[in-house]
């Protein structure tokens, strides 16, 4: 029988029988959050060692699975969208197939980033009040970080925060081998005009502000 994620955290004794069936309880009072994101705000795994557990064994859904389970789009609409993808495929153009479902018209961003934050097992987060501080910036490189659109939300000698627009597992597996050894990589998404926007603001130099 295919395994859980819960029942193969279990299995490798990465958390406890008990502690998973706390993280469930915790997860039909809080709909709409999935279980690695609850078991990581418990403190009990971190999303790394989540991550990497999804991988290993298959179990991270695909982009299209997840808008399916959320009601986002339907499966006519799933299947319109896949078509479209191979035809921009044959063209030469590679396209993600959640830009696919907004060109379409079946779906907004703020649907498609919730498809994401499952997909890539990372919660979302807002940055319109956030400022970016240089030194935090400079602690991945800004030339980097502007690039691939990543806003450094707090840098400390046990952890970093980053927020992306638009992850892939190249760049995540990229930012983790560059980190120090033993230091925590935490990863959220943003909505990308939001990124762009802090982006764009003016670096206070003094400021002391940090997302939590």
């Amino acid at each position: 029988m295919d395994k859980t994620l819960g029942e193969i955290l279990v299995g490798k004794n990465i958390i406890t029988q008990t502690q998973l069936d706390l993280a469930l309880r915790r997860q039909k009072q809080q709909k709409g959050k999935y279980l690695g994101q609850i078991l990581t705000e418990m403190g009990l795994v971190s999303q790394e060692q989540i991550n990497k557990v999804l991988d290993s064994h298959s179990k991270r859904k695909r982009i299209g699975e997840i808008l399916l389970d959320l009601q986002i789009i339907t499966p006519q609409q799933l299947e319109n969208a896949l078509q479209k993808q191979k035809e921009f495929q044959k063209k030469g153009t590679r396209k993600p197939l959640g830009m696919v479902v907004m060109e379409l018209g079946y779906t907004d961003y703020d649907s498609y980033l919730r498809a994401l934050s499952r997909h890539f097992n990372m919660p979302i987060v807002s940055l319109e009040t956030f400022y970016p501080n240089p030194a935090l910036q400079k602690a991945l490189g800004e030339k980097y970080a502007l690039k691939n659109r990543i806003v450094v939300l707090e840098n400390s000698p046990a952890r970093i925060k980053l927020a992306l627009a638009e992850p892939t597992h190249y760049i995540i597996e990229e930012i983790r081998k560059a980190v120090p050894f033993g230091k925590t990589v935490e990863f959220y998404l943003a909505n990308p005009y939001e990124i762009d926007s802090c982006l764009r603001k003016k670096f206070d130099p003094f400021s002391l502000t940090r997302y939590r």
